[in-house]
């Protein structure tokens, strides 16, 4: 957060300075976070709690394993799961936790975790320059036909209605009837789970969309697009369906036009709130342009092949994420 004068006195009070070893336990926002402070002098403010060994205990744990060891825990020390869960001091205090030994456990499982945290730090930045790589691939627009994106797609809303006990109610009774719902509410596609195709929200017939299309957040991460492989899904009131127009279906690349215009779909919208919602009207009026399909189907390919890249590395991560979670021997 910067610095501060140690002769500095809030609300008239000498200042707090702590001296690491030590952990960082965030109170609110992100509540139970924990980090680890090496040692030096720091102070904080009291949005936070710092946890230090009491004397007993200073030579049998490491504070490093310890809040690698009991994150999880922490994080489920607050009183709720919204934007304003508060860590809880007094139910954490009584908590009982296990400490194996110190040399032949934690020192041991901190090594591993070291030469763990090397390579997951290396898979980051290989995602990130993929990720850059793939942005900036040269998308060759000079010679594109210019035209409005509702000459070019249909926009298809979803269904309004499919609550948690809507879809809970009308479950499918076998494979025939099983639809899977795509929801546009996280970053990455979320399958909502499956509904039957016989179900009427709002006593409609269910809209049931086929794929190749181009599925568009309305609200929440706003203007997020997906594309869909070619199947049958439905889909929530929260997203929009672009499938392309007869005229265009064989003159356009769904996967390229994702990757050529998500930053525009980004600014699409009618605020940068977290009420910002996607702007249909604004979007088909809009005009864009469209390169040969020979052009648009081998940029596609290599940047199809990063993203799988990156997929793969992303599952890495995790992998070795899981790994650095320490066990209790």
């Amino acid at each position: 957060m910067g610095y501060v004068s140690r002769n500095a006195k809030p609300l008239g009070k000498n200042l707090k300075i702590f001296q690491g070893p030590a952990i960082l336990l965030v109170r609110k926002g992100i509540a139970g976070h924990m980090t680890y402070i090496e040692k030096r002098e720091f102070t904080t403010n009291d949005d936070a709690y710092v946890l230090m060994p009491r004397k007993a205990w200073k030579d049998k744990i490491i504070l490093r394993w310890f809040a690698s060891q009991y994150q999880e825990l922490f994080y489920n020390l607050v009183t709720s799961k919204s934007d304003n869960a508060t860590f809880n001091k007094q139910y954490a205090e009584k908590q009982k936790v296990k400490i194996p030994d110190i040399k032949s456990v934690q020192l041991r499982l901190i090594g591993k975790k070291k030469g763990l945290e090397i390579i997951y730090f290396k898979v980051l930045k290989l995602i990130r320059h993929l990720k850059d790589s793939v942005r900036n691939t040269k998308m060759y627009l000079e010679d594109g036909q210019s035209e409005n994106l509702d000459n070019i797609f249909q926009f298809k809303g979803g269904n309004s209605g499919l609550t948690e006990e809507f879809i809970y109610n009308n479950q499918p009774n076998n494979e025939e009837e099983k639809i899977p719902i795509l929801s546009s509410a996280t970053l990455d596609i979320n399958l909502m789970g499956y509904i039957s195709r016989n179900a009427k929200p709002n006593g409609k017939n269910l809209k049931i969309f086929r794929g190749p299309c181009i599925l568009v957040a309305r609200n929440g991460y706003a203007g997020t697009m997906a594309y869909i492989e070619s199947r049958e899904f439905t889909t929530n009131d929260h997203a929009y369906v672009l499938t392309s127009k007869k005229e265009w279906k064989d003159n356009i690349n769904l996967r390229w036009f994702v990757y050529q215009y998500q930053e525009l779909f980004y600014n699409l919208v009618t605020s940068k709130s977290d009420n910002a919602t996607f702007s249909k009207e604004y979007a088909e009026k809009l005009k864009v342009k469209i390169p040969d399909v020979k052009i648009q189907n081998p940029i596609t390919g290599k940047l199809l092949k990063a993203d799988r890249l990156i997929q793969n590395l992303k599952e890495i991560k995790k992998e070795i994420n899981g790994s650095i979670e320490c066990e209790i021997m």
